[in-house]
């Protein structure tokens, strides 16, 4: 396991994995595979790019790299906001995993002690946990869809749904990701 942590090659496979999953989850996902996908592109793939075109490093005080510290931190309060609501349970253990990358910057910041092992395992390790629950989270997915047909996203009770369709305003992050988040799709 440690070889694959620590391997020069990790990084390469781990975005290879990741934009697979990425593309199939734009494909075949609902709402909630669609904003995992999403947010892993943004904070974990683009905005990396942008990093380590720029130098990297700079946002570094001691042992903590405050960059890598706000993009768990972000995608985080996303994937946990989404596990909350989605109709998913996988989604609730990529958010798991994020709190515990979460978690890692934290103990860095307040432990002088700890390893650097310890902290690498703690920040690299839930990445490749949580593409792992998505690909199965994903395939499941659409192996349901394919067997029952469609079914909700969401996990939102009815009077949200009701005050949604009252209103009648329609956010931009539901033209984004294809359909209301407070109504049944028809595929």
């Amino acid at each position: 396991m440690l070889e694959l942590v620590f391997s020069d090659y990790r990084p390469f496979i781990q975005d290879a994995v990741a934009i697979i999953l990425i593309v199939a989850a734009l494909i075949w996902g609902g709402g909630p595979e669609r904003i995992f996908a999403l947010t892993w592109l943004v904070f974990f793939e683009l905005l990396d790019l942008l990093y380590q075109a720029t130098g990297g490093g700079f946002f570094q005080s001691g042992d903590i790299e405050f960059y890598i510290a706000a993009t768990d931190l972000f995608a985080g309060l996303i994937w946990i906001t989404c596990a909350l609501f989605a109709n998913r349970n996988y989604m609730l253990w990529i958010a798991a995993m994020q709190l515990l990358a979460m978690t890692a910057h934290v103990a860095r910041g307040l432990v002088e002690a700890i390893s650097p092992i310890a902290y690498a395992v703690m920040v690299i390790a839930p990445g490749w946990l949580q593409l792992l629950f998505f690909g199965i989270g994903l395939a499941r997915h659409i192996q349901r869809k394919r067997k029952y047909g469609p079914y909700r996203d969401w996990r939102i009770s009815r009077q949200w749904s009701l005050a949604s369709q009252n209103t009648g305003k329609k956010w931009t992050l539901i033209r984004i990701l294809g359909h209301d988040f407070f109504t049944e799709r028809k595929n």
